[in-house]
């Protein structure tokens, strides 16, 4: 696991940031708190699919966030604090 952000490549570094602020203001009212939806962040973060999946993967393989359930309805949680 990354011990920081800094590690991690500028693309999964730049979508982290999209998640987390869309795990605090996200675009759908209707989740949960502390949730960022795969489509919100799809939409916020100009990253084509393939783009976006492969930092998704980076990050999950670091120990940033959680993802969870089936396309397309797949949740993003933060895994642990941004510092």
């Amino acid at each position: 696991m990354s011990a920081s952000i800094e590690t991690l490549p500028a693309t999964a570094r730049k979508l982290l940031e999209v998640i987390a602020g869309q795990v605090r203001h996200g675009s759908l009212r209707s989740k949960e708190p502390g949730i960022a939806t795969l489509p919100e962040v799809h939409e916020a973060c100009g990253l084509d699919v393939d783009g976006m999946y492969a930092a998704l993967a980076v990050l999950r393989a670091e120990g940033w966030i959680e993802l969870k359930g089936e396309y397309p309805f797949e949740e993003i949680r933060l895994a642990r604090e941004l510092g």
